[in-house]
């Protein structure tokens, strides 16, 4: 079985780098889109191929997250074994996903959208490299709600460096 962990995590890994990385060009793309007030064609599709890639990232951490469940529920033990992080990973794809399908709709402020994908993303990532196994799934809340905040603020000082004002 150890194995099958292993390429579970490869799977994990290589969504969250896809995701990661294709939300910092999304936001990137965002802010340059910003300088002329318009999306015109070519950056339409710079965008749509970003999407994509992050639909693949979503789609890799999903099967890993789901791949994690299938095998700690198989030995017998999914709540012994299931971690904060874990259930902390599945909120935070939650959240991806639920604010894809408002921005989608656009229902979801474009202030904010952007801010609470990059922010959800890289949270994602952060709780897989820093030492948070010792803290419960409340306890990673706080750090998660600051980290958006901090991250927000990030964004609208590149966004208002980098695009006009209106």
């Amino acid at each position: 079985m150890e194995w099958l962990t292993l390429l579970i995590l490869i799977v994990h890994n290589i969504g969250l780098t896809f995701g990661v990385g294709a939300s910092t060009f999304a936001l990137t793309f965002y802010i340059n889109a910003l300088a002329d007030g318009e999306i015109d064609a070519s950056e339409r599709r710079f965008m749509h191929i970003v999407y994509v890639v992050l639909r693949i990232g979503m789609t890799l951490i999903s099967l890993a997250l789901l791949g994690f469940a299938a095998l700690w529920t198989y030995q017998g033990n999914f709540l012994a074994t299931a971690t904060p992080v874990y259930f902390m990973e599945s909120t935070f794809l939650g959240i991806i996903v639920i604010n894809a399908v408002l921005m989608t709709m656009r229902i979801m402020p474009m202030r904010f959208g952007p801010v609470l994908a990059g922010g959800s993303w890289y949270s994602s990532f952060l709780i897989t490299v820093l030492p948070v196994a010792a803290f419960s799934y409340l306890m990673l809340w706080p750090f998660y709600i600051g980290f958006l905040f901090l991250f927000f603020i990030v964004f609208s000082f590149i966004k208002a460096r980098y695009s006009p004002a209106r």
